[in-house]
């Protein structure tokens, strides 16, 4: 019997080098004409820009513009350096995922694969670059500028930066989750793997834990809300209260009554209320089944 997360969809939101999405509206970062970053995530970096066609920096004469975009010459050369995060021939690729790298040694150890890009997993993309999620959702060897703010469970750094293995999404404001799939359910202290992505199936979200009593569902500070077991050690996470009684069909936690779990024991995903002994059950019996997925202590009534 395999217990269900709370399918509560989340926004992936912003990185650092693309847009804010705010679940409503899209809006489009500015170009910063001579920081070295694809600010606006259009794939042109600073005086490769048309949105510095104007801008001091990128005047012809100005001995700082390595990028100007009425520069052609610069635009056929091929990518000088392929480690440093930069589009040096403004084609719209940078670095290892440019095709003048394709030989460069810095390219050839380079690995990124959804197997990669949770916190704790060994670092395999070149030097200056973390394996992460791109705009797309896909794994890709990102700039280490892109992890360089934010904490865990906490706000998101000023232009969405997350730590490694987590990524900006659309809680309370901007919030970096950790990732986390049904191969790989280990969360950073504090936290349990809970939410859903958007638009995605294989990709799951650490959410942080709340001191709450998963047995009769008791502890949660906010009117309307309930307690759920949440991570393998028994923790609780606070979400709005289901209705659904014992025997009830579910497809998530949250739709049962607070203190049960949405699980198949053989006849389909059921509400079956959690228990630590008999006297927690009104039918049946209390089971211990850890050796299933439940958490030494934790029961079900069966």
């Amino acid at each position: 019997m395999k217990s269900l997360r709370l399918f509560l969809s989340i926004l992936f939101v912003m990185s650092l080098t693309t847009a804010c999405d705010d679940g409503d509206k899209k809006t489009t970062k500015t170009e910063i004409c001579n920081d070295n970053i694809d600010n606006d995530g259009d794939g042109r970096v600073d005086c490769f820009d048309s949105n510095c066609a104007a801008d001091p920096a990128c005047a012809t004469n100005n001995a700082n513009n390595t990028n100007n975009t009425n520069n052609t010459n610069n635009v056929n050369n091929p990518e000088t350096n392929c480690v440093d995060g930069i589009d040096n021939d403004g084609d719209g690729q940078t670095d290892c995922n440019d095709s003048d790298c394709a030989a460069n040694a810095a390219c050839q150890t380079s690995s990124c694969t959804m197997d990669s890009i949770f916190f704790d997993s060994p670092q395999t993309c070149a030097a200056g670059f973390i394996c992460g999620i791109n705009q797309t959702m896909q794994p890709e060897c990102l700039p280490e500028a892109a992890f360089a703010g934010g904490t865990f469970y906490g706000a998101c750094g000023g232009n969405g930066e997350c730590p490694k293995g987590s990524g900006c999404f659309d809680m309370e404001g901007g919030t970096c989750l950790p990732y986390c799939s049904d191969a790989h359910t280990t969360c950073p202290t504090g936290g349990a793997c809970v939410y859903g992505v958007q638009g995605n199936d294989a990709l799951f979200l650490c959410g942080p834990t709340d001191d709450c009593n998963v047995i009769d569902g008791s502890g949660c500070e906010t009117a309307g809300e309930g307690c759920y077991l949440a991570g393998d050690d028994g923790s609780g996470l606070c979400v709005t209260a289901g209705t659904g009684a014992t025997g009830s069909t579910c497809s998530s936690m949250n739709q049962c009554l607070p203190g049960h779990l949405c699980a198949n024991a053989g006849q389909g995903n059921q509400c079956i209320k959690l228990c630590a002994g008999n006297e927690d059950c009104t039918t049946g019996t209390c089971q211990s089944i850890g050796q299933n997925g439940l958490p030494a202590g934790i029961g079900v009534c069966l």
